[in-house]
């Protein structure tokens, strides 16, 4: 990766390139190139939330409202009770 720049707020552009050279090839002087390439991504939140009232637990932590599922968040639980990444975020590229 040479550059990894954020455009938003969940938006990032990548500028990659490879690790090996092109190698031998029919096209004379391009044995030494590397390819390059660039790509945007866009974060998208799944999830929505409700802050806990006013005058909760100080530890309250609020039920999170996801596409498909909702989650009751309780880091003392089993771990497989917590959401992944894919539950909370879709990552899909830009135009």
């Amino acid at each position: 990766m040479l550059h990894c720049t954020p455009v938003g707020a969940l938006t990032y552009t990548v500028d990659v390139e490879t690790n090996d050279t092109v190698g031998d090839s029919i096209v004379p002087g391009t044995e030494n190139k590397r390819s390059t390439a660039t790509a945007t991504a866009v974060i998208e939140p799944l999830c929505e939330f409700e802050l806990p009232a006013e005058g909760s637990a100080d530890d309250a932590l609020p039920l999170l409202d996801c596409k498909e599922r909702q989650w009751k968040l309780d880091p003392k639980g089993p771990k497989d009770l917590l959401p992944n990444s894919e539950d909370l975020f879709d990552v899909h590229l830009a135009d």
